[in-house]
């Protein structure tokens, strides 16, 4: 069996992934890419179903995300996705999005792991797959993966209490889900004066029903923020932000 280099999802922005300025958020952005991952791992003979008999899962550490433009609701757009020579234990994908016309606003890199059920990691030559032609050209030519945290001091800019809407098929909270709780350490009135350029997340631990996780933001230049999230003393994600 031979799996195709790319693979392409379609999509058109429903009102509900978009934000109050009808433009989609980023966690459906996410939400985007890691459908078209899993389509794309499925045709790779390393879906998630196959997986599971084998008792192991995809799981996402990192990614980096750019933006020229974010779509409207009700325009029609593409995801383009394709995976790079894995190292030792990485795997990285990168994606395209791509409005109508066929012109890129958003790119973006991201790195994976396959963990057993014991949460280690399972090294890449371990894992069977689809012979195909692996594609060189990266979304991103350069990435800085390392992401300081935000100054834990005074009363977090967002928090919440993990609830069952949060999970997902592994049951802990999915990976898209914490764009929403970062982007929530902004008001309205910022976002609404600010573009977003860029963003980076790092999970770092997994969380579930009943955590109360705290976030806390950093300013470290003009336009460009840090922020943690804390489940107690034990980070959980730290991301980063940048505005134009």
């Amino acid at each position: 069996m031979k799996a195709n280099s790319e693979c392409v999802r379609q999509y058109s922005v429903k009102n509900y992934e978009s934000d109050f300025g009808q433009e989609l958020k980023p966690s459906f952005l996410l939400g985007y890419f890691q459908e078209a991952a899993v389509a794309h791992s499925e045709e790779m003979g390393m879906g998630f179903d196959t997986l599971r008999r084998q008792g192991r899962f995809w799981v996402l550490s990192k990614i980096w995300v750019e933006l020229s433009a974010r779509p409207h609701c009700g325009e029609e757009v593409s995801v383009r996705t394709r995976p790079h020579e894995p190292n030792k234990a990485i795997y990285e994908r990168s994606f395209f999005l791509e409005d109508a016309a066929g012109v890129c606003t958003a790119r973006a890199l991201s790195r994976w792991c396959v963990l057993d059920a014991e949460g280690r990691i399972v090294p890449t030559a371990q894992v069977p797959h689809a012979e195909m032609e692996l594609l060189g050209e990266r979304a991103l030519s350069e990435c800085d993966w390392r992401i300081g945290e935000a100054a834990v001091q005074g009363v977090p800019a967002f928090s919440l209490r993990i609830a069952n809407s949060e999970y997902d098929l592994n049951g802990h909270v999915s990976n898209i889900k914490y764009a929403d709780y970062i982007f929530n350490c902004f008001s309205v009135e910022e976002l609404r004066a600010r573009r977003i350029r860029s963003f980076g997340l790092h999970f770092v631990k997994q969380s579930y029903e009943g955590d109360l996780l705290e976030f806390y933001r950093t300013e470290t230049e003009a336009g460009v923020f840090l922020v943690t999230g804390k489940r107690g003393a034990e980070t959980v994600v730290a991301a980063k932000v940048c505005f134009d």
